[in-house]
């Protein structure tokens, strides 16, 4: 800090004698060569001391002030994505299991959804026993061209998912809806004894 203060009073001294100089229009050399004399090497060695100890001083102030602006930031951006979105609990935790489903709640629905890509829409049968089980039959067709197939992903033919239920519902009331690949089961929530096992069928 010291050495900036000196070097600050000596670029002061030489800016005062720059100002003072009288400058004569048919003499301009002498003009000239005071100034030259002002502006000498230890002139310009200030100057780039300063200017290297004022850059050096606001790098390591921009240094110290980033990290901390982007940890604030990181944790804002990680609260806002916690409010936003809701934790998800995984009811079925055998991610082997065919189809893989997913599970909604609402205040007067469950909702099941199962990924089932080429199901036969009039395949299926939904058995629920103890308002608890919910059991899930049908059939994935076969492609019409199996008979050619030189690579083998996709399954098909007939399965059989039983999911255990967060909460009770009922077979009365219960819908069901087949679009883009996707079966969706709505089941009223009902807390009240009912028939231990009902099986329902739809027409998708």
């Amino acid at each position: 800090m010291k050495n900036l203060q000196e070097t600050m009073k000596q670029l002061q001294r030489t800016s005062e004698s720059l100002s003072k100089l009288s400058m004569n229009q048919e003499n301009p050399w002498q003009a000239l060569s005071q100034m030259n004399q002002l502006l000498d090497t230890n002139f310009w060695e200030n100057l780039v001391n300063l200017t290297g100890q004022s850059t050096a001083q606001a790098t390591t102030q921009v240094s110290e002030a980033v990290p901390t602006i982007s940890k604030t930031r990181k944790k804002q951006k990680e609260k806002q994505r916690e409010k936003e979105q809701p934790p998800v609990i995984m009811y079925q935790s055998d991610h082997d299991a065919f189809p893989v489903t997913d599970i909604y709640q609402t205040e007067q629905l469950l909702i099941v959804c199962c990924e089932l890509p080429g199901f036969a829409r009039d395949s299926l049968e939904v058995t629920l026993t103890e308002q608890r089980t919910l059991e899930i039959k049908g059939t994935i067709k076969r492609h019409p061209q199996a008979q050619f197939c030189i690579q083998q992903e996709r399954v098909h033919g007939t399965f059989n998912r039983q999911i255990e239920l967060p909460v009770s519902v009922s077979a009365k009331g219960m819908k069901a809806h087949y679009q883009d690949g996707l079966l969706e089961l709505y089941l009223p929530r009902d807390g009240s004894p009912h028939d231990r096992k009902a099986t329902f069928r739809a027409n998708l």
